[in-house]
């Protein structure tokens, strides 16, 4: 039976209770000719654990447990000449207290003490248990910096090497950040500020050829200028090709857990349609634009095998703590640039699909982010991917339904825009259990001429009508919302109800909207024209995708929806209304 280890970020915890681990141990020996290794990876993507894999397999105390944690795994086989031969010294710096200045420098020290006396204590029998008492009394007045630099003397006297692993080292700074507090993070990362000598006592011990290796981690660069002026040795990996693949699941990976379901969960899809279904959620990450491999997001897939394995298609794509973290992540973005900002930003990629993006290594807080490093971040945060050289895309649907969801906030809030849900909830219910559309027509009606302004159709185009109407469906789970489905001959359906696959027994019904806009500029004749277009493609797009696409047990219907300047709408039945 597939056993799913969902949020666990402890190696030898998941090893012990037999959970499955995709082997991603054959970058450990590519990653040792890169002494100062700094990373950076979207929340969820497997850091924290990746960072409790090199753990295991360097620290030196773990020497007898080796065989047995690392047991049928690539590094096994092919073990490097630094197998267990470090002392780790580990810090994770989420969830720090960032009221004020103060408060913020004492956690920082409070936590770098702990760790410190957290290592002396695993590692007393190389310390002696005489050293590590005193130890604990003469540390508690000294600051990080200090910490760092007795660390370096006493594990000089022994000699040995000392490998570090920093976990979340810019979640401070983000946080900061998504506050509009960003001259807090240039006073802290400053020459004299506690965070830089907290860095540059590392750069001297590493100097000194004590503190020998590094691994640094975090979601943003956003802190690596400031870090980089005070430890100026380090080795930014995060876009490099050859490590494209060490977080994250390629397809084939993903094939070998749908391989390990039991053969009952396959009831309405294969195996293959599974894949493919889980490819359109999940997949689509490239972090180097000369990588070919594209990668799912890891946590999302075991979220998704877990309640698979169990109980067949989540109810939800996305889990909502992750959702949680990309809200607070929208919260950086908004800080550092400004709602207006994003909105443009989202607006642009849902008109034009792909984003120009030279993209930014190195950020400061002396002034507001601009358009490029915005984008940027987007990146790194996991809501913009490589895609053409240059260019950068959404990359998967679970990801654009967040940009949807977004624009759906940003409508309720700054344009006062109130949702009806009770309408929306109606017309969803015709629609995946009669097949009808009398509910759709109101709540088009409803949104097109109560909802929006005269104002906000001034600069209305044919792509706005259909992002802002989608933004309505995000408050719904019967449906998936497909925007721009591809169909041979390279057509496009404008927008796609299909049904979620976990409420099969209760939609019968899949929807192909069609949408047109008529411009104030239009005349009669291009009006016509456009009317009958939106028909016609409405007609034409209903058999290429009953003839190329499964329905699963559902009925297809199109429609036509036209929208005009006046604020007129016409919603019309085109297919499948006959049966």
């Amino acid at each position: 039976m597939l056993k799913i280890a969902y949020g666990e970020a402890s190696f030898e915890n998941l090893i012990s209770d037999g959970s499955i681990y995709i082997d991603k141990t054959r970058f450990i020996p590519m990653m040792e000719n890169h002494k100062k290794f700094f990373f950076i990876r979207p929340r969820r993507f497997g850091k924290s654990l990746w960072l409790s894999v090199l753990h295991a397999y360097y620290d030196t105390n773990q020497k007898d447990k080796f065989d047995k944690l690392f047991d049928g795994l690539y590094i096994q086989k092919n073990p490097t000449n630094y197998k267990n031969s470090y002392l780790i010294l580990r810090f994770d710096f989420s969830g720090l207290n960032t009221e004020n200045e103060s408060s913020l420098k004492n956690d920082f020290n409070f936590r770098v003490r702990r760790q410190i006396i957290s290592f002396f204590r695993y590692y007393k029998n190389f310390f002696g248990d005489s050293f590590f008492e005193n130890a604990k009394e003469q540390f508690e007045s000294l600051s990080a910096s200090q910490l760092i630099s007795r660390a370096k003397e006493e594990t000089n006297a022994i000699q040995k090497k000392v490998y570090v692993l920093i976990d979340e080292y810019d979640h401070y700074a983000n946080k900061l950040a998504s506050e509009g507090r960003e001259f807090f993070v240039r006073n802290i990362v400053s020459q004299t500020g506690f965070v830089r000598e907290f860095y540059e006592q590392m750069k001297i011990a590493s100097g000194e050829g004590v503190f020998e290796r590094f691994f640094i981690t975090g979601v943003s660069p956003i802190m690596l200028d400031e870090l980089a002026s005070g430890f100026n040795i380090l080795s930014d990996m995060t876009i490099d090709p050859d490590f494209n693949e060490m977080l994250g699941f390629t397809v084939d990976e993903v094939k070998w857990l749908l391989d390990k379901v039991s053969e009952e969960r396959y009831t309405y899809k294969t195996k293959e349609e599974v894949l493919q279904d889980m490819i359109y959620y999940y997949n689509g990450y490239c972090f180097s634009q000369e990588a070919k491999t594209r990668l799912f997001n890891s946590d999302m897939v075991l979220y998704f095998m877990d309640k698979f394995s169990r109980i067949g298609y989540p109810s939800d794509l996305l889990d909502e703590n992750v959702k949680t973290d990309y809200v607070k992540l929208r919260g950086l973005i908004v800080g550092a640039s400004g709602k207006t900002k994003l909105q443009s930003i989202i607006e642009e990629i849902n008109l034009n699909n792909t984003l120009i993006v030279n993209l930014t290594k190195r950020f400061n807080f002396t002034q507001r982010f601009g358009d490029n490093e915005l984008k940027s971040l987007l990146f790194y945060l996991g809501l913009l991917t490589f895609s053409e050289p240059g260019e950068m895309k959404i990359p998967n649907y679970v990801i654009r339904t967040l940009y949807w969801e977004y624009l759906q906030k940003y409508l309720e809030e700054e344009m006062n825009i109130e949702f009806d849900l009770s309408l929306l909830g109606r017309a969803i219910k015709e629609m995946a259990k009669q097949g009808t559309a009398n509910g759709l027509r109101e709540l088009a009606i409803d949104f097109f001429q109560n909802k929006l302004s005269s104002y906000d159709y001034s600069g209305l185009t044919e792509k706005h009508v259909k992002f802002l109407f989608v933004s309505y469906f995000t408050l719904t789970k019967l449906y998936n919302l497909i925007s721009e489905r591809e169909l041979s001959g390279r057509k496009r359906i404008d927008l796609l109800f299909e049904a979620h696959p976990a409420y099969y027994e209760y939609v019968f019904y899949n929807f192909i909207v069609e949408f047109k806009y008529i411009r104030k500029k239009d005349n009669k004749e291009e009006a016509k024209q456009k009317r009958e277009e939106a028909i016609n493609q409405a007609r034409e797009y209903y058999e290429i995708y009953k003839r190329d696409f499964k329905q699963f047990g559902r009925e297809l219907r199109s429609l036509a929806l036209i929208v005009t300047h006046s604020r007129e709408v016409e919603l019309i039945e085109v297919c499948g209304f006959e049966s």
